[in-house]
C-alpha cells in the first residue's frame, strides 16, 4: 500500500512517501505500525497517541472515487493510498 505524508507530518516522521506491506482488512494503525518499522520508531508517535490517531492528524484513503476520511480502526485494502495530513485547532488542513 503506498503512504502519503503532508506538511507538519513529513516534517515530524521524517517521511513524505513510503510503501508499505499490510495484511488484507489492516486497519489504519496497522499501516501506520508497519510504517513505523519501514522509516523508524518516530512515526508512531507522530502520527498516534496511544492507539488512536492524535487529533491534529487525519487519515484519508486517496484510492477510492472520492477521498475518504478514515479513523484509526477503519479498515484499508492493501492496494489502498492512505494520506496522513496536518489539522490545525481552527480546522484547517495543510498540504
Amino acid at each position: 500500500m503506498r503512504v502519503k505524508l503532508n506538511g507538519v507530518l513529513t516534517l515530524r516522521t521524517g517521511v513524505e512517501e513510503s510503501s508499505v506491506h499490510v495484511s488484507e482488512r489492516a486497519t489504519t494503525i496497522d499501516v501506520v505500525e508497519a510504517l513505523s518499522q519501514e522509516c523508524g520508531p518516530q512515526v508512531r508517535p507522530a502520527l498516534l497517541k496511544g492507539d488512536r490517531l492524535r487529533s491534529d492528524t487525519v487519515a484519508v484513503r486517496e484510492s477510492s472515487e472520492t477521498p475518504q476520511r478514515l479513523t484509526s480502526d477503519s479498515h484499508v485494502e492493501p492496494g489502498d493510498t492512505l494520506r496522513f495530513q496536518f489539522e490545525d485547532p481552527d480546522q484547517q488542513l495543510y498540504a
